[in-house]
Order: structure tokens, then C-alpha cells, then sequence
């Protein structure tokens, strides 16, 4: 019902966690949001979602939000901006969809928040990067990895494919290509980073809850091939850093990225595959 989503093509990141009953929500990262006049649906906040946004010291866009993420934006009242649909204004139904997934934002929507709400636009002075690049495309000379499954589970199997044209990875989602509603382009990307996190439940909830702090393993998959990293983040408030196995900062391909977080005891549903060609 929510498919296809819109403005998803221009964002530089994308990170995609489970959500209630199994389905996943994502979190579109933007450095240049202009010129969108649909983005979206937007869909309600949870906590892991806000305290990932104050690592990039994003403006966090949602419409509405779970208690444990509404007590955070209290705790974080200081250091995290966000725009609600509840109550802001700029946000728009499509009624040639049903709700909840019929709510969006445009640029010009985002844009008047920042200015009525005065949030700043300027990073903070010690802002740091989250992710550091190659200056120029490097092979990994790992293992092959021409097609990625996450196999969140039985219903929710996404994937990636390979194309060495263009040193991409093209998205697919319940069986068909993943694709920009606006401009009807497949979503691509140049660099994966699958991080295995711990999931848990709340008692007697069915909001589950992502562990972003301390360490732990997963993949970094790029033309063509996945080597293994890890990954630490210090405390609630600090940044994620990644590892190449040597021990040395992970350095990804200049391009897009997707994230995909992954439950950390489930690591045998990621796998990795070799395409077929077929010969002409």
C-alpha cells in the first residue's frame, strides 16, 4: 500500500530497520533536498530512527511518533530538530491512497518549518562525519557478492543486484524493481553496509527496540564484492564508526549508500550470490 515512495531517488543515504509485524521502515538521509514537491509517504517516528538522525545532525521529518520516540524528543529537546505532521504544517494527504500511508511533504513544506520553527541550518561547529570515501573508485578484492538477499524474514525478503556497467547496485523489493515514484527510476546505489545490531522487544509491546550502542559485525558490499567490517558507537550521543577487518576506518566508493540493519542473531539471512549471464 505504500509502494512506490517518492523523493527516495535523491536522498545520499537510506537506511532501512524493522519496524512492528515484521515490515520495515526507511530513513531517507538528504544533503540536498531541493526541488521535491512529493516526498514521502512519511510515516511515524521511532527511537532509533531520531537518535541515528543526531549522529548526521539531520532535521528529522516525521508524522507523529511512538512514546518511547516522543520521550525522546524531550531528552533531546537540545540537539534534535524535527518537523511533526501531527502539528507543523506543510504536510499534505493524497487521497488516491489510503491512510497511513498517504501523508507527504515537499521541499517548500520543509522549508517554511525551518523558517517559522527557526531551526538551524548550519552544522554544529563539531559536527564529524559519520562515513569517510575513497577519493576515487577502489575495488575491495573480496568476495564475490553480485546479488545481496536480506531475508528480514518469510515476507520481507529485499535485494540487491549488481550491474558492471556502472558499478552499481540496482533495488528490489516483493519481487519487482524498487523504484522512485516522481521519476519512476530503479533506486541504485554504490555502496551497502549491511551492521548487525541486537533486537529486542518492549514487554507487553509490540514496538521493538535497535541497540545502536557498543559493537558489533557486518558487511561492506561494493562493486561486485563484500568484505567483512565492524562496527562501534560509544554511547547514545556519539558516532558510528566503521572498521575494515585490518583494524583501519572504513573507507567507502564516492556514491550513494544504503544501510541495511540487520538483526544480529539472524546473520545466516544475509547471503550472497554470483548472477548468471547469458551468452549472446
Amino acid at each position: 500500500d505504500a509502494m512506490p515512495q517518492a523523493g527516495t531517488e535523491k536522498a545520499d543515504i537510506i537506511y532501512e530497520c524493522l519496524a512492528e509485524g515484521g515490515i520495515t521502515r526507511l530513513m531517507a538521509i538528504y544533503s540536498d533536498y531541493s526541488g521535491l514537491d512529493r516526498i514521502g509517504s512519511i510515516r511515524s517516528a521511532r527511537q532509533y530512527y531520531d537518535r541515528k538522525a543526531i549522529e548526521f545532525d539531520a532535521i528529522f521529518v516525521h508524522y507523529g511518533q511512538s512514546h518511547y520516540a516522543e520521550d525522546d524528543f524531550t531528552t533531546y529537546a537540545g540537539i534534535l530538530d524535527h518537523i511533526n505532521g501531527l502539528y507543523d504544517e506543510g504536510f499534505y494527504r493524497d487521497d488516491s491512497r489510503e491512510a497511513p500511508h498517504n501523508a507527504y511533504i515537499s521541499t517548500d513544506g520543509i522549508n517554511a518549518n525551518i523558517t517559522d520553527k527557526e531551526i538551524r541550518t548550519d552544522k554544529e561547529s563539531d559536527y564529524a562525519p559519520m562515513f569517510h570515501f575513497n577519493e576515487e573508485f577502489t575495488e575491495l578484492n573480496g568476495n564475490p557478492a553480485e546479488k545481496v538477499v536480506t531475508a528480514y524474514n518469510s515476507g520481507r525478503k529485499p535485494w540487491f543486484e549488481y550491474d558492471a556497467d556502472d558499478q552499481l547496485y540496482y533495488r528490489y523489493q516483493y519481487g519487482e524493481e524498487q523504484i522512485d515514484e516522481t521519476t519512476e527510476n530503479q533506486l541504485a546505489f554504490t555502496n551497502i553496509i549491511i551492521q548487525f545490531c541486537s533486537h529486542s522487544s518492549f514487554e507487553g509491546e509490540t514496538y521493538i527496540d535497535i541497540d545502536w550502542t557498543g559493537s558489533g559485525d557486518g558487511y561492506y558490499i561494493s562493486g561486485g564484492e563484500v568484505v567483512p567490517i565492524t562496527w562501534n558507537k560509544s554511547s547514545d550521543l556519539s558516532l558510528t564508526h566503521y572498521y575494515a577487518a585490518d583494524g583501519s576506518e572504513l573507507l567507502l566508493n564516492p556514491g550513494k549508500t544504503w544501510v541495511t540493519v540487520f538483526p544480529d542473531d539472524q546473520v545466516e539471512d544475509i547471503t550472497f550470490e554470483t548472477l548468471e549471464t547469458t551468452a549472446e
